[in-house]
């Protein structure tokens, strides 16, 4: 049963939360709970209780895929047969018990399981342990009585950064906060029960919000904590409702007007479509750490070497040694890889001048870098990740000279963003020990990581490439080997259109302060200052080709390689003589930067050239150029399978955005109309290169003849129309192993 109960010789009574993984408070776990736990209440032997988690983890919170059939009910069904109704009566339950009830927190309780542990009279937890509520991540709140019964224990500061910014608290974090009543010094369970039998009951929906909290938001706290929340996340709704749950707490209304108020804005939340797009983006996290087929165990990962110390390898190399391994840095000149080091250390220095990192930890981290010419030094690594330039011939020859040097189960990984590593691999003796690994820059920063599956990894290098991005806390994603993969192959259209828009009349601010607004964590110039714009320059170079565009770069490229061949690549190429730390088409010192006027009059020299009138362009147009060839571009994918990735968290990824909020039939119309307008343009200006991107996908097509299907809890129109369109596919296709 998922709620376990026993009786200890002593008279406590134990109810164990058993419902692995992670102990989720799904319908079963509850029910069986509200069943069990009365019974401890009613057993005249049973003088106290206990309540803790099966395993490593005290309760991983509510069981979110539950949420989806939550929301099929709808609005109206919901208020009748709410189901979060009965979890807020399982907490009422272990309120009201008369005997005394302890939490015995032997691992992380979090959301709904935080919410279990408030219920109880009591907190003992294990020093490993840790109290949090990450459902704002979600979209959603505590719905389970968290927000009234935090505020009654924790200092509203706590609270606030608790709930509406989801951070988590240690064990003694939360003691010395009032969360937490013991941390165990030995066995939890043993000190949770002595601790049950000698003390009484003590229901914190009794207790008064203690009168500073009171006092804090008399002051103004709420709208203070509010603003710093929606300046960290500005399209995230959840904050708002929080805040007036916490109104609720601190205000003259009992405990139980609060709960109703916390219900009535959950219910507004669990509706919204940014919670469903966060919730949808946290499920497809999660299912992308499974890969079917591949359940070989992985190989132990005890020191890495790194080929490149430039900013991609750098930042590779600070990924695992700030997780503790060994890491030998190469490059192939001196001043290269003293350059590379140089970078590091400045950035670990900055993190140790502003208290973020100790004097010990960076001693450890220095102690576990070794930068090396000699390729001798990698005799004895585990795996080695190559981050030299994007040139196949130059990718070939280090593969051979890294085959030479290592041992032969030594796994051999690419950086590349988007050659074949097919073709890179088949130089090797054994090609299965050879997958790519496409880090984004910076990758000491960036979130996500593609592992590529050539066609002859084996299995077990995809299950260690897999184990080395949770080893180094990445998101990964495993894509087929295509051109440009996922991320770049989605991102080209955008990179490029936004150099089309910027020569028919936008201004570089206005683009990206559009894809800011939209929810982009910064726009696409900038982001190609922070890359560096020489990447596809150089590959054009090596191609002898400078008019070529892949499905990893379109053009127009005058202003580009204009600034490439003055030297300028963005943030990495500083300019002394005008005091800049970084130079392209922005301008960069210190943390501020603006446009070079210098580029300004290059564009006019380009639309001069071009014969091109500049016109004022609408922010709606550019979001619209911007995002809809991107999400065409997804759907493209989706027809060869391969696994997409998300962009703005609230709008739960490109083909949830399409489905939820603009709609497949706009994205359609709009795609033709651009479309049109693109053709003429490349058909009449001999300028102008042809692009394909709006060239709508057969998969939306598809998507918008099946509009208005109705599909199951969970489903989305894409996984109805995509599984059709696969069966009618003449073939497995390239990537039908994903």
């Amino acid at each position: 049963m998922p709620a376990v109960t026993s009786v200890r010789p002593d008279g406590v009574g134990v109810i164990t939360l058993d419902s692995p993984p992670v102990n989720s408070l799904g319908s079963d776990l509850v029910t069986s709970f509200m069943q069990e736990f009365p019974k401890l209440v009613e057993d005249p032997k049973v003088k106290a209780i206990v309540v803790t988690g099966k395993g490593a983890l005290f309760c991983g919170g509510a069981e979110i895929t539950e949420f989806a059939v939550m929301v099929a009910m709808g609005a109206e069904k919901f208020k009748e047969t709410n189901p979060v109704a009965h979890l807020s009566k399982m907490m009422d339950l272990i309120d009201a018990s008369p005997k005394t009830v302890v939490a015995a927190l032997n691992g992380p309780a979090l959301g709904g399981g935080a919410e279990v542990s408030l219920a109880c009279h009591y907190r003992v937890a294990a020093p490993k342990s840790s109290v949090g509520f990450p459902e704002v991540n979600l979209g959603l709140l505590p719905g389970a009585q968290g927000t009234q019964r935090l505020p009654r224990v924790a200092p509203l500061p706590t609270a606030m950064t608790m709930i509406l910014q989801g951070k988590p608290l240690n064990a003694e974090a939360a003691r010395k906060n009032g969360i937490v009543d013991v941390v165990a010094k030995g066995d939890v369970l043993e000190e949770a029960a002595e601790f049950a039998l000698s003390h009484p009951p003590a229901p914190i929906s009794k207790r008064e919000v203690p009168k500073t909290n009171r006092f804090m938001v008399a002051a103004g706290a709420l709208e203070s904590g509010l603003n710093t929340a929606v300046k960290a996340a500005p399209l995230m709704i959840a904050p708002r409702s929080i805040i007036k749950c916490f109104e609720a707490a601190c205000s003259k209304k009992s405990f139980r007007e609060g709960v109703q108020v916390e219900l009535e804005e959950f219910s507004k939340l669990v509706f919204s479509v940014e919670s469903a797009a966060l919730r949808h983006l946290f499920l497809s996290e999660r299912l992308a750490q499974k890969v079917p087929g591949v359940n070989e165990k992985p190989a132990p990962l005890k020191k890495i070497g790194i080929l490149g110390a430039g900013l991609m390898g750098g930042g590779i190399a600070m990924c695992f040694v700030q997780k503790g391994v060994p890491v030998v840095l190469k490059d192939a000149k001196q001043e290269w890889l003293d350059g590379g080091m140089k970078k590091i250390v400045s950035l670990w220095e900055g993190q140790l001048k502003k208290g973020r990192l100790s004097k010990e930890k960076f001693k450890q981290y220095m102690s576990l870098l070794k930068p090396t010419l000699d390729y001798g030094d990698f005799k004895d690594v585990d795996m080695v990740i190559e981050a030299v330039p994007e040139i196949m011939d130059l990718k070939k020859q280090v593969f051979l000279d890294i085959e030479k040097s290592t041992k032969p189960d030594a796994f051999i990984c690419t950086n590349t963003s988007g050659l074949n590593i097919d073709d890179i691999a088949a130089v090797l003796k054994d090609p299965s020990r050879v997958m790519g690994t496409h880090f984004f820059s910076p990758a000491n920063v960036m979130q996500l990581l593609e592992n590529i599956r050539t066609a002859k990894s084996s299995n077990r290098t995809l299950s260690t490439g897999m184990a080395m991005a949770k080893l180094i806390s990445k998101k990964v994603v495993m894509v087929g080997n295509c051109d440009g993969f996922v991320g770049n192959r989605m991102l080209a259209p955008y990179a490029g259109e936004a150099k089309m828009l910027v020569e028919e009349g936008a201004t570089i601010e206005q683009i990206d302060k559009a894809a800011q607004t939209f929810g982009m964590a910064m726009g696409p110039m900038a982001l190609g200052d922070l890359v560096g714009l020489e990447l596809f320059w150089k590959q054009r170079q090596a191609a002898n080709d400078m008019k070529k565009q892949t499905k990893t770069y379109y053009g127009p490229y005058e202003l580009t390689d204009w600034l490439c061949e003055q030297g300028r690549y963005g943030l990495k190429t500083p300019d002394p003589k005008i005091k800049a730390n970084g130079r392209g088409v922005f301008i960069h010192r210190g943390r501020e930067k603006f446009v070079d006027p210098e580029v300004v009059a290059k564009l006019e020299e380009i639309r001069k050239t071009k014969g091109v009138t500049a016109r004022p362009v609408s922010d709606e147009e550019i979001v619209e150029r911007l995002f809809f060839p991107l999400i065409n571009e997804g759907f493209k994918i989706l027809e060869v399978y391969i696994y997409g990735y998300g962009f703005p968290p609230s709008k739960g990824g490109p083909m949830f955005f399409a489905e939820n909020y603009v709609g497949f039939k706009k994205i359609l119309e709009k795609l033709k109309i651009y479309g049109a307008q693109a053709k003429e343009r490349f058909t009449k200006n001999p300028h102008y290169l042809p692009i394909d991107y709006f060239e709508p996908s057969k998969l939306l097509e598809a998507c918008v003849a099946k509009e208005g299907t109705k599909v199951f809890p969970g489903q989305t129109l894409i996984d109805v129309v995509l599984k059709d369109f696969r069966k009618q596919s003449p073939g497995p296709g390239p990537f039908s192993k994903l």
